[in-house]
């Protein structure tokens, strides 16, 4: 018999442009034009500032023009470069999103090969030949033929890293880490805090209790998701924290995903997603796994990109295959890729693959899971590092993830917890503690998302009620599960007769005289051949879990 992962508790959850010419328009303009300073128009020409735009190896030197426009692209660029993911548009541009709003000085030109353009406020574009529109010009490309300039540009995708330096500061590439600030560059241009707080399973008071807390010890970036349930108390908790600490809301970094049930009908998930946190934007927003309608869900997600109010998109539970099947038909390539990682399930095939195509990695379960984390962290190869550094098991696994490129987000709902996973900079680990971890790799995983599409499930449920939550969320796993190409047998136990079952003690009595004459266990039993997965999804008001799943689960136990 061979099940690599025995239990895993399901609880219920209450939850079910054109870019050129056409764009839309984002959010209100960060600076009216009337306001700029006409001496700041001056000063750029006096004082030979220019604009860099770095492809590859290659760096393109562009003449600033002298508007309020650029006034404000530069002011952006001396807090720090801004990286721009750029796609072919009409044959004459690469265009692509700038993720905030800039004050406009339009006027009806014929752009010119090298011309920078500013469209619509929060697009930008290098124009490789002409055309007539209302735009802003914020410079020109210097030195270079059409040719050479499409040369540079190439087919397809570009990421340009725009600066106002012809080097760009070390670390600062997309996706390092930069272990002073604790972010990391996402190839949309925004910056990521690197560690963070996961609400899964974190009911409404919890939740905003837990990200108070995260914040209040300097924490930043919140995981969250349709599926958890928890989307306004993790926007009520951000309010707060912003009114009673002050703590301004471009600091806060918020993620959430929506789940494949609502993948036909995506702008109402993410209308639903923006209401429910009521925070003014998601900062990034995931597509919780693959399924039916993900690449229409990934589109409408694009479109809100353009409009400002999502600044970046990722993915969750994608792999080498589906990465290599999905990417080619996005736009905007995903920022960020969240999957199942820790010590005992590594992804050491996974993690370089996603990090070479310039998309950042972040883990979910980093301690393990539920059901599992106490066996991780009392491993007594972590245990020894952590007493050599003076830190905990957790603090020891949340650095390894951090050296590898990693973005953690460990759940709690304990604010020293909390604390405690945020304190990861006083101490690091040595190259060899990090193949001593690397070397626990069992590729054990501990949820059931899997890159193997052929996987066995059994699934018990233990809710007595037919149409209950615990039934809807059953189906959805069975149904996504299957989709995903994984075959799935569901048993309701609390319509079996087992054998010794204290389930009259716990469900009062009903139904369940016939025990003695008769054992359903062994139906069970005939299923477990090649069985990989075993979920147990069980109501949370019976006692934990109910009486007649508690049986079985005893009679596993005592067969094993």
């Amino acid at each position: 018999m061979k099940i690599r992962k025995l239990f895993i508790t399901m609880f219920t959850m209450i939850a079910l442009v054109c870019l050129s010419a056409c764009g839309v328009s984002g959010q209100t303009s960060m600076a009216d034009e009337s306001t700029a300073a006409p001496e700041t128009e001056k000063q750029i020409e006096a004082s030979g500032t220019m604009i860099y735009a770095h492809i590859g190896d290659q760096v393109l030197e562009i003449q600033p023009e002298s508007n309020s426009s650029t006034d404000a692209f530069i002011e952006q660029l001396d807090k720090g470069d801004i990286v721009v993911e750029l796609h072919d548009y009409g044959s004459f541009e690469k265009v692509g999103p700038l993720g905030m709003d800039y004050p406009t000085n339009d006027e009806r030109i014929t752009t010119e090969p090298g011309d920078l353009i500013l469209y619509q406020g929060n697009q930008i574009t290098i124009y490789y030949d002409t055309n007539t529109w209302s735009f802003t010009r914020l410079g020109k490309v210097q030195g270079l033929s059409q040719a050479e300039l499409k040369a540079i540009l190439g087919d397809g995708d570009v990421t340009v890293t725009f600066s106002l330096n012809r080097e760009t500061q070390k670390g600062q590439g997309i996706g390092k880490f930069d272990f002073d600030t604790h972010t990391v560059l996402l190839n949309s241009g925004y910056e990521m805090p690197i560690l963070g707080l996961g609400t899964y399973a974190l009911e409404y008071d919890t939740c905003v209790s837990s990200v108070k807390a995260l914040l209040a010890n300097g924490g930043r970036l919140i995981d969250t998701a349709y599926m958890y349930g928890n989307e306004d108390a993790v926007g009520e908790g951000v309010r707060q924290a912003m009114e009673e600490y002050g703590i301004p809301r471009e600091e806060i970094f918020v993620i959430t995903k929506i789940y494949p049930n609502q993948f036909s009908d995506p702008e109402a998930a993410i209308e639903m997603a923006l209401e429910k946190l009521d925070i003014g934007y998601i900062d990034m927003m995931l597509l919780h796994h693959p399924g039916k309608d993900d690449f229409k869900a990934y589109q409408a997600m694009e479109k809100y990109v353009e409009s400002g109010k999502i600044r970046s998109l990722g993915l969750s539970n994608w792999y080498v295959e589906e990465l290599t099947d999905f990417l080619p038909q996005v736009t905007i390539t995903p920022s960020l890729v969240q999957n199942e990682i820790h010590p005992y399930y590594q992804e050491q095939d996974v993690v370089p693959f996603i990090q070479e195509q310039g998309i950042v990695v972040q883990c979910w379960y980093p301690l393990g899971g539920r059901g599992y984390t106490a066996e991780l962290l009392a491993d007594e190869t972590i245990t020894a590092i952590a007493d050599a550094h003076g830190v905990s098991s957790a603090q020891i696994i949340l650095r390894w993830d951090l050296q590898r490129g990693i973005v953690v987000i460990p759940g709690s709902s304990k604010p020293e917890h909390i604390k405690e996973n945020l304190d990861l900079f006083s101490f690091e680990l040595t190259d060899e503690e990090m193949e001593i971890i690397n070397a626990l790799d069992r590729g054990e995983k501990h949820d059931w998302y899997s890159r193997e599409a052929d996987m066995k499930i059994i699934v018990l449920n233990g809710s007595p009620r037919p149409n209950g939550n615990t039934a809807a969320m059953v189906k959805t796993f069975k149904d996504e599960a299957e989709a995903a190409g994984h075959q799935v047998v569901a048993f309701n136990v609390c319509k079996m007769n087992i054998k010794g079952c204290l389930a009259c003690e716990y469900c009062h009595g009903k139904g369940h005289g016939t025990c003695i004459q008769k054992d359903d266990m062994q139906e069970i039993y005939s299923e477990l051949a090649d069985t990989e997965m075993i979920v147990l999804a069980a109501p949370i008001y019976y006692h934990g879990i109910s009486g007649q799943l508690k049986c079985v689960i005893d009679r596993f136990y005592s067969a094993l």
